[in-house]
């Protein structure tokens, strides 16, 4: 069966044309109220177009977008009711009134998501004969990814909660007593194990055909992206920086960063990342400069 690879580029301008209507909405506004909520806006409707004009498909192409969905649903929830609370997010302050460095955002959110669900829209796109529907034991990831979910989705509630009463301070309690970052952790499962379950699915039952099974394994390359940002780019370096920034005098919370591991739960690496090791560093070395 000849594949058609017209959903990458369908994909593509779904991104970037809602990302960019809704940053010539956020620019004009000086508003920082649609960014989040544009993120996970544009994964249902990426999904949705591709499984809405295909319209043949399979049990598990449901089950994935359901899955996509309220992945989508919940983050975008927690956003928005997020950033109606706290009104600024200060990520963009030296941003917001700079159209090329505003729009240079936009677009690599656009580009993230678009990397991030381009495995999903093609799991959409191709025929549900691609699928085997008597293959149960996919369902083992799935579930493995819904854990994830609904992992991320109480260590989100645990801080929102935490922090309605506790201004100042850092939560350690929870899901946040085993990991700095649970969220990140059950982010990272979600899209790893989503991504396996039809990979498992897809490779059986077309163990034959080299080009599909190829191309199925270059989507790990989704989830591995997903594992840099949140690592490298926009989750763990920002959040661990602007925590120590804030509460390097506080010796409870150095105790609880040499003792709790980054993302993974308790086997994790514990201690300061590099970034935060750099800037300590520096601060010393100008300290005796």
């Amino acid at each position: 069966m000849e594949l058609n690879y017209i959903f990458i580029l369908y994909t593509f301008l779904i991104s970037l044309g809602l990302n960019l209507v809704f940053f010539v909405i956020a620019f004009l506004l000086k508003s920082d109220a649609f960014t989040d909520i544009t993120y996970a806006l544009t994964f249902v409707l990426t999904t949705s177009i591709i499984l809405g004009w295909k319209q043949n498909f399979s049990l598990f192409q449901i089950v994935l977008y359901v899955l996509v969905l309220l992945w989508a649903i919940r983050l975008g929830t927690y956003l928005l009711i997020r950033i109606i609370k706290i009104k600024v997010d200060h990520r963009f302050d030296k941003m917001r009134n700079s159209f090329w460095k505003f729009l240079g955002f936009w677009i690599l959110q656009a580009i993230s998501v678009f990397l991030i669900v381009l495995p999903t829209t093609f799991v959409l796109f191709i025929d549900g004969s691609y699928f085997d529907s008597t293959n149960y034991y996919t369902f083992i990831f799935v579930g493995i990814a819904l854990f994830g979910l609904l992992y991320e989705t109480i260590g989100d509630a645990q801080k929102f909660v935490f922090f309605q009463n506790k201004k100042g301070e850092f939560i350690q309690t929870g899901l946040w007593k085993s990991s700095r970052h649970p969220n990140y952790f059950g982010e990272i499962v979600f899209w790893m194990f989503l991504t396996i379950a039809f990979l498992f699915n897809l490779i059986l039952k077309n163990y034959s055909d080299d080009k599909m099974i190829l191309l199925q394994l270059l989507w790990l390359l989704s989830p591995l992206y997903i594992l840099f940002l949140l690592n490298f780019v926009s989750g763990l370096p920002l959040l661990e920086i602007g925590a120590y920034k804030k509460l390097k005098d506080n010796a409870a919370y150095q105790t609880y960063v040499q003792k709790t591991s980054a993302i993974i739960p308790y086997c994790g690496k514990k201690g300061h990342i590099l970034r935060v090791k750099k800037l300590m560093t520096k601060e010393k070395n100008n300290s005796n400069a």
